[in-house]
Formats: structure tokens, sequence, C-alpha cells
């Protein structure tokens, strides 16, 4: 299965949950989604990295291997900083997206309260917001995909 399959199939699952109103499953998939924003955004970081060093010159035998390692050692944080730098993320999806980290963050200790005292609808609005999100990161993907005129097969996981 390569990216493409796994974003389309994770985008129906989530619609259906929500679409159903699959209360006991809203926690989970926001849950995932913030995997999801977090990988995606390793992806792009380390695509436009790639591309903007391309654009330069060939790089040397080996520095594609250490900029790969580089980016699998970065955090959420790091991702956004980075991403915001490199000219990736504009501003306001840059704050978006910090948002979401810092809630990423909470989101455990939250847990008990949205359950036990009967708020699930804030669930689901965080589960809304973060599909919204991945969406909007989908399109930078598919531009930075366009722009460097990667085919499909650079998505193959």
């Amino acid at each position: 299965m390569n990216l493409i399959d796994e974003i389309n199939s994770l985008s129906e699952s989530i619609n259906a949950i929500l679409d159903n109103k699959q209360k006991e499953k809203y926690f989970e998939s926001i849950v995932v989604l913030y995997s999801f924003i977090e990988d995606v955004m390793k992806w792009l970081v380390l695509m436009q990295i790639i591309w903007n060093k391309s654009e330069k010159r060939v790089m040397p035998a080996g520095q594609l291997e250490e900029i790969i390692k580089f980016c699998n050692r970065l955090n959420f944080d790091n991702l956004l900083q980075i991403g915001n730098s490199i000219g990736l993320l504009d501003y306001s999806f840059f704050k978006r997206l910090e948002k979401v980290r810092i809630e990423r963050n909470t989101i455990i200790h939250q847990y008990w309260i949205y359950t036990h005292k009967n708020k699930i609808h804030i669930l689901r609005k965080k589960l809304e917001k973060l599909a919204k999100i991945c969406s909007d990161l989908i399109g930078k993907l598919n531009a930075l995909v366009e722009e460097t005129g990667a085919d499909d097969s650079i998505l193959d996981s």
C-alpha cells in the first residue's frame, strides 16, 4: 500500500466515524490523526529539504541518508519550526499546527473529563478540526509533489 492509498483509507475511516457518530471511536481517531499529522510533516520537511538542496547541486554520496536520519529524529515542535523556517508552511498554517501540537500534549490529561463528564461533543469538535487540518496538509503534500515533479513511486511507503 502506498502513501496515497493509506491517506484515502484513513480519510474514509474518519469520515465514517463522524458520519455514523461513533462516539466510542472519537478519542482513538484523534490520537491517530495527531500521529498522522506528525508523520506527514516529517515527510514534507524531508522532501522540502531535499528539493531545496537539489536545486543548488547534486548531493554528495551519503548526504541523503544523513538528511533522512535527521528528519526521522525530529519531534513535532522541531518539524513545525523547520517547516516555518524553510518556507514549507505559511505563518497562519504554522500557528494552526502549533495549536494542534499543544492540544496533543494535553489531550491524554483531558480524556477523563471528556468521557466521564459526558463532554463527547468536545471530542467530536476536536476530531472535525483535525480532519480539516489533515486535509490542508494533504494539499501541501500535493503541491510539493507537483512542484518537485515527484511521481507516485516516491510516495511508496
